[in-house]
């Protein structure tokens, strides 16, 4: 590349019904904007006002996708990053114009990722294990808004934050023209902490682009055309792209070895795959693909030998047979080791269980009882209703969860009753400072009937107009008072009733899981989840215990329809979306009495 080109500047708009079409229109080539203006007719005739304003763009994005803005700006500079050459894309604009939409995205939809997501994709989309390697670093900047004080009507701490914003804005235009003006030797990127920090972003040897987003509405065409003459003066800077690029004869050879793995080698890592199984080694350095594959290799010899081991243990203690073999099953019915349904002997039975055949020497004793456990109930033939099922669970497993729900259902109910109190008493008030405006107005009026006035002019007061507007003073503080309290019972009462839905959210799904796993358990997990299994109680996977009546092919149907025409990619989205809605958090509310 090497050569110097201009930045590229961008304008998004924001989708808007109240589009002003009569002030705002675009060029057939897409890469022009011209604004008009009404003149004020109160300047009178001599008005030089300007009216019309031109601005040459390098694309205009109205109604643009996010796909769309993503492959028109920022593709090409993530792709020429990778290269290694530095880049920059800037947001640009006033509040509320979307500038966070177009970097961030939104969390809802797979489809609505901005740039900074979609960028991250592409960069690790990619690896390279050359002799060369290179560095480059790419700016996501989304600036603060810009738009003046009087307008955003800002007081107090938020008034003091936006002068510090335009004043930094200010800097950062004031470094943009210094940048575009080619008789400029000093660029002021020291007057501020912005420009400071965006040296390295702002020309240079890096690619730049500008995305401008502006309000296509009547109301917003000042904060427009600022934001498009921002983005005019950005267009005369200049950049010389430069790729950065090192030579290091060792990378990615330091551990590459090409002859095939000798017996030791392969012994080593055996042993470190049983240490691994076993517990004493926390885990296995990676040093290549060729020794990755060798470990998966002996996982499977190690699996396979366990398996092999178990076998040849349950035939030296066992006599096994067919359960196709007739003649076999008969014969050891006639030695009274099957019952009359045809159950061998040790299969279980509800409660206990029992693995194969016994010896034919050893009988049934008649006095063998059946041992019972009172800690933990026994699993029932038929399973519960779920209303029957789920006042045990509240009362047993899930105690402590629907404590908590019954402790924020308290506070909310408390909390209303004190809202509905207090919107009692506030109209109450309201009342009685109607009555007392209507009595002040009387007096008034009889005072002005009556003409008391002084020499000078001044209206005199008697003592029960004084006391009326002393007393209206009184209810007028105690209504604004009220009304704040009743504010901040709303707010406390919107807080709580998120936490009690999610209470009965989380005690309604870990219900479900108790349910499922004591009564829903398939055929192929009993085995595994009795006495002596290899499953405990509670180990059962979370997103196994809820599925279990779901079919895997429907489901695995209705995550084709659903995710894969966004994109193979978006499999990834979704999983990570469930992992983190499905974290087990229990939530208390703790507020003022």
């Amino acid at each position: 590349m090497g050569t110097r080109k201009k930045v590229h500047a961008f304008v998004r708009v924001r989708p808007t019904d109240d589009f002003a079409h009569e002030m705002i229109r675009y060029g057939d080539d897409k890469r022009s904007i011209d604004i008009h203006l009404k003149k004020d007719i109160r300047r009178g005739v001599v008005n030089n006002q300007q009216t019309d304003w031109s601005f040459k763009l390098d694309g205009v994005l109205h109604d643009a996708s996010q796909d769309l803005v993503y492959e028109t700006v920022a593709k090409d500079v993530v792709s020429q990053a990778l290269d290694g050459y530095n880049g920059t894309i800037m947001c640009y604009g006033q509040t509320g114009a979307g500038k966070t939409y177009t970097m961030m995205g939104a969390t809802e939809n797979y489809k609505h990722r901005g740039i900074l997501p979609r960028a991250v994709q592409q960069a690790h989309s990619r690896t390279l294990s050359e002799e060369k390697y290179i560095t480059s670093k790419i700016n996501l900047v989304d600036l603060a808004g810009s738009e003046r004080l009087g307008k955003s009507g800002s007081k107090g701490q938020v008034l003091k934050e936006a002068t510090y914003i335009n004043k930094s804005l200010s800097f950062l235009e004031q470094a943009i023209i210094a940048l575009g003006d080619q008789k400029r030797d000093h660029i002021p990127f020291r007057q501020c902490k912005l420009t400071h920090a965006l040296k390295d972003s702002l020309g240079g040897n890096c690619n730049m682009v500008l995305v401008t987003n502006i309000y296509g509405e009547a109301a917003q065409l000042e904060e427009t055309l600022s934001s498009l003459r921002f983005a005019s003066r950005m267009k005369l800077v200049t950049t010389e792209p430069a790729i950065n690029e090192k030579y290091d004869a060792e990378t990615n050879r330091t551990f590459v070895t090409y002859d095939p793995m000798d017996e030791i080698q392969i012994a080593e890592i055996n042993s470190q795959v049983r240490r691994y199984l076993e517990g004493t080694l926390d885990e296995i350095d990676i040093i290549s693909l060729r020794q990755i594959k060798e470990v998966f290799n002996q996982f499977r010899v190690v699996l396979s030998q366990q398996e092999q081991e178990v076998e040849s243990t349950l035939r030296r203690k066992y006599t096994l047979i067919d359960r196709n073999d007739f003649a076999a099953i008969s014969a050891i019915q006639k030695a009274g080791l099957v019952d009359v349904d045809g159950h061998l002997v040790g299969e279980p039975e509800g409660q206990n269980f029992g693995l194969g055949v016994a010896p034919f020497s050893t009988k049934p004793g008649k006095k063998a009882k059946s041992k019972k456990t009172f800690k933990e109930p026994l699993r029932p033939d038929t399973p519960p209703s779920k209303p029957v099922a789920f006042e045990e669970f509240k009362n047993e497993q899930g105690s402590e969860i629907n404590r908590i729900f019954k402790e924020n259902k308290s506070i909310l109910n408390e909390r209303r009753k004190r809202a509905s109190e207090t919107t009692q008493h506030i109209n109450a008030i309201k009342r009685e400072i109607d009555v007392t405006k209507e009595a002040l107005n009387f007096q008034k009026s009889l005072r002005e009937k009556q003409g008391k006035y002084e020499n000078k002019g001044l209206m005199i007061i008697d003592e029960e107009e004084f006391l009326l507007i002393l007393k209206l003073k009184d209810l007028k503080k105690q209504y604004r008072s009220e009304y704040q309290d009743l504010r901040d019972l709303r707010a406390e009462i919107q807080y709580c009733q998120h936490l009690v839905d999610q209470c009965r959210h989380r005690l309604l799904m870990e219900f479900d899981i108790w349910y499922n796993e004591s009564f829903v358990i398939p055929e192929d997990m009993q085995m595994a989840l009795k006495p002596g299994g290899s499953i405990r109680p509670g180990m059962v996977p979370v997103n196994r215990i809820v599925s279990l009546g779901e079919d895997d092919q429907d489901k695995f149907s209705q995550l084709q329809q659903r995710v894969l025409p966004e994109g193979p990619d978006s499999i990834s989205f979704y999983n990570a979306k469930v992992k983190i809605e499905q974290k087990p958090t229990l939530f208390t509310c703790f507020l003022r009495a």
